[in-house]
């Protein structure tokens, strides 16, 4: 069971205050031996297990639960996946992969005159593309199921053993707009357009009696991001806070052992801007 991280609450309030929550993710992909960076603007998609209230979704979620997993949706066609080391699903070797370490950052815009201030939120951490069915006896998702139940806590005690996790990925398709779950029925992302359409004519949106389409859900994806190190920059303070995991490399790297106060599994440090 996992506890609630102590910058959680102050993330998720500031990322409420924005019209639309996005946030830059940004990766390391290889190519032909050179790193290539990339950075993509994502939809934040709630703290998995805790998806927003959407009172156009037909489609209940789980209730009760909690992570400090930072979720998103994405086409398991897209170049994004292949980036992140083509792995979809938890084993033991792609636990230390190189491809699935990101860093995301939130810009929190002031309320005030001037546009350049505000608030950051830089997170790095392990990002994973979640398996259609983790109810399959196939290793990736077993294992994937297995490291999810350690990282959900639930409101009346435990784990989240008793969570369904087929329920909740059909409950982030529902949470989109009908004409954003069609797109995942078009043709390949990213194709040019003289190869054709492979058989996958542009369709039109899919609407809430319709959330069984096959074609859009076997190309739908949850990935999530477990946080390894956040930092929070007040540029109206000025003040700059950083977590790390006890005992993590980042506290070693950074030499922050001696340093702040621990709270859980957290350390916190007041650092300069």
């Amino acid at each position: 069971m996992s506890s609630i991280a102590p910058w959680k609450q102050a993330l998720n309030s500031h990322i409420q205050s924005l019209a639309c929550p996005t946030f830059s993710l940004a990766t390391v992909s290889q190519a032909g031996g050179i790193s290539v960076p990339h950075v993509r603007t994502l939809v934040f998609r709630g703290f998995y297990a805790e998806l927003p209230v959407n009172k156009y979704n037909p489609v209940a979620s789980n209730t009760g639960f909690r992570s400090n997993l930072i979720a998103f949706t994405t086409d398991n066609r897209m170049e994004k996946s292949r980036d992140l080391g083509g792995l979809e699903g938890i084993t033991s070797s792609s636990l230390p992969t190189v491809t699935n370490n990101v860093e995301v950052c939130f810009w929190i815009p002031s309320n005030g005159e001037n546009p350049v201030i505000g608030k950051q939120w830089r997170i790095r951490g392990r990002c994973f593309v979640l398996p259609r069915d983790l109810g399959s006896q196939d290793t990736g998702a077993k294992e994937t199921k297995k490291w999810l139940v350690e990282r959900l806590s639930n409101d009346n005690g435990g784990d989240g053993s008793d969570f369904d996790f087929a329920k909740e990925y059909k409950a982030h398709f529902g949470n989109l707009s009908p004409s954003l779950r069609g797109s995942f029925r078009n043709p390949l992302p990213g194709a040019p357009k003289e190869f054709g359409d492979g058989g996958l004519t542009p369709k039109s949106p899919i609407g809430n009696d319709q959330l069984d389409n096959e074609v859009a859900l076997s190309h739908f994806r949850v990935a999530v991001i477990e946080p390894t190190r956040v930092e929070y920059l007040d540029l109206e303070g000025p003040s700059r806070t950083v977590w790390v995991p006890v005992g993590s490399d980042a506290e070693k790297s950074e030499k922050l052992e001696s340093f702040g106060k621990v709270n859980g599994i957290w350390r916190e440090v007041e650092v300069w801007p």
